[in-house]
Parts: structure tokens; sequence; C-alpha cells
């Protein structure tokens, strides 16, 4: 089992595995958390679904990029990510349950995301971006704050999407 550890409120990043469907799925069928990433909550089969292509990029990466389930001691709080697109640059997420929302979480875990791409050789070689509903206030001032700069904002997927670029 991977793990990663950080110091700020004993947060533990782990990769998702076969028996962690069940926490990937409180998140992406909770309203609350998808309204700003598809504005509608997984089904439980497109959660099964997506769930399975996570454990398929974990499985075949060995390069600290991936899917995290994260906890605060023994609390599940969230996910985060950095993963691999088509054009080879990095992208990065998460999702927090919303009773861990305003706690700084979503701070330490974008530190914690950005501080490994930074102590990678390989990572620290491309493209970090993240992609945002622009409605998104908090995602957006997170990001800003970590020295991300808008790069486009439209309609993708027949989502508002805005694209952000971090520039180290």
């Amino acid at each position: 089992m991977k793990k990663i550890n950080t110091s700020h409120s004993n947060l533990t990043f782990e990769f998702y595995n076969n028996n962690d469907f069940q926490l990937y799925s409180i998140l992406t069928t909770d309203i609350r958390v998808m309204r700003y990433i598809t504005e509608i909550a997984e089904t439980s089969a497109e959660a099964e679904d997506n769930f399975k292509k996570i454990l398929t990029y974990n499985n075949s990466h060995s390069d600290q990029t991936g899917y995290y389930k994260i906890f605060d001691n023994e609390t599940y709080i969230g996910f985060g990510k950095l993963s691999w697109d088509d054009k080879n640059r990095i992208e990065i997420g998460y999702m927090l349950l919303p009773d861990h929302w305003q706690k700084g979480y979503a701070t330490a875990i974008a530190s914690k995301l950005l501080q490994i791409v930074k102590n990678s050789e390989l990572l620290s070689k491309h493209t970090v971006f993240a992609i945002i509903d622009p409605k998104n206030s908090a995602s957006k001032q997170l990001l800003n704050k970590n020295n991300f700069v808008s790069v486009w904002q439209g309609i993708e997927e027949g989502l508002p999407s805005e694209h952000l670029i971090w520039q180290l």
C-alpha cells in the first residue's frame, strides 16, 4: 500500500484500492460535492464505472500520480488526484465531504499534491493544471493563492469550465 503523510492535521494520502468503492461513492453520489464538478450526482452504476477507471489508473502508474483517498487521523475526508492527461500534462483535483468544508483541508490537500510535483524530478518538468466551475469561488481562490492563473473559460462538455495553469 502506497502512503504519503503530511504534517498538517495528521492527513494521510493513500491510493484507492479495490476495497474503497464505498469511500469514493459517498463523495460522487452527493450532489453537494458534485455541484461544481458535473452539476449532478453520479448514479451508483456511474460511480462504479468511474471507480474502475481510477483503479486502472492507480495500478498502471508508479510515478506518484493517481487518485488518493485522504484521511485526517482515521476519518475519511475526501479525494485528491494528480493524473496525466492525453497532452502529457498533470491535472490536480480534489473533493471533500461537506462536513469537512471550510476547515482548511482543501488548502492542505492542494499544498501536499503540489509538493509531490515539486519533489519529483519527472513530474516537476510538466505542466500542472486544474479545471473548475468558474462559479466555484472557493476553488478559484485556493488555486490563485497557489499561483495558478486562468488560461481559458467557456463551456466544455456542456458544463461551464475554467482552466488554470500552475506557475512555479
